[in-house]
């Protein structure tokens, strides 16, 4: 199969040894645009104007706070700061001019700055970055899949997915891929992910008999992860603890 740079990290993490190859491109992805977003980009004018504009979720917030970068992260939430508080002067001294509405009188319609606050906390430039490339990440796999028998093979020897992404494979195939590509994907994935559900199920169950002390000195055999690969399967949330923490 013959390597382009769109598809590189593809099948990297079709051959990691995973639970869910797209859950870890979004990981990756994750870092990488956090790193884009403190890094030397954000002086750029468009990717200032963009983070004023949008914002971040609560939990980019989280993960920028805790980024090493802490004069970067305050640069960029000091001038998205700034933005807000403009808006802020405008959207309050309407509310407080806005005249109290009568008993009997029709409701109006939604405050401005219930709208405008709804609308700041669903924004986020990170979120907004990440789904664009999971997009190109999700195009280029259907692409695979329809061109490369090698890339088939992947996908028929990885571990599954978890149930958010394959439902993303499952719906999308439906526009993407011929009546033939798709029944070979569906072939593909539907057994791989109910054959590893039950995998992860089963060494879950290993995993909670290791607490008793009558499986004590049985061994772990691929059970220390289990709950956190148990986890990634049923929500797509990758967790990393120390496998000593089982013992």
């Amino acid at each position: 199969m013959k390597e382009q740079i769109y598809t590189i990290p593809l099948n990297e993490a079709f051959e990691k040894d995973s639970e869910c190859p797209f859950c870890e491109l979004q990981k990756k992805l994750e870092a990488e645009v956090l790193d884009y977003v403190l890094g030397p980009s954000y002086m750029e004018e468009d990717i200032r104007t963009e983070t004023n504009k949008l914002g971040f979720c609560r939990y980019h917030y989280d993960k920028i706070f805790n980024a090493k970068n802490r004069l970067g992260a305050a640069l960029m939430v000091s001038t998205h700061m700034l933005k807000v508080n403009g808006d802020l002067e405008k959207l309050l001294d309407e509310e407080k001019a806005e005249k109290p509405r009568g008993f009997l009188k029709k409701k109006n319609a939604e405050s401005p700055f219930l709208k405008y606050s709804e609308e700041l906390q669903g924004g986020c430039y990170a979120c907004k970055r990440e789904s664009g490339r999971m997009d190109s990440y999700f195009y280029t796999f259907f692409y695979l899949w329809k061109t490369e028998e090698e890339f088939r093979q992947k996908v028929a020897s990885c571990k599954g997915f978890c149930i958010e992404h394959l439902a993303r494979i499952i719906d999308e195939s439906r526009s993407r891929l011929g009546a033939a590509d798709r029944q070979a994907l569906l072939d593909t994935v539907i057994p791989l992910q109910k054959e590893n559900m039950k995998r992860v199920k089963e060494e879950l169950d290993w995993f909670v008999k290791k607490f008793d002390y009558r499986f004590h000195d049985e061994p772990w055999g691929n059970s220390k992860d289990a709950l956190e690969r148990a986890i990634l399967k049923l929500s797509g949330t990758l967790l990393r603890s120390d496998p000593r923490e089982a013992e």
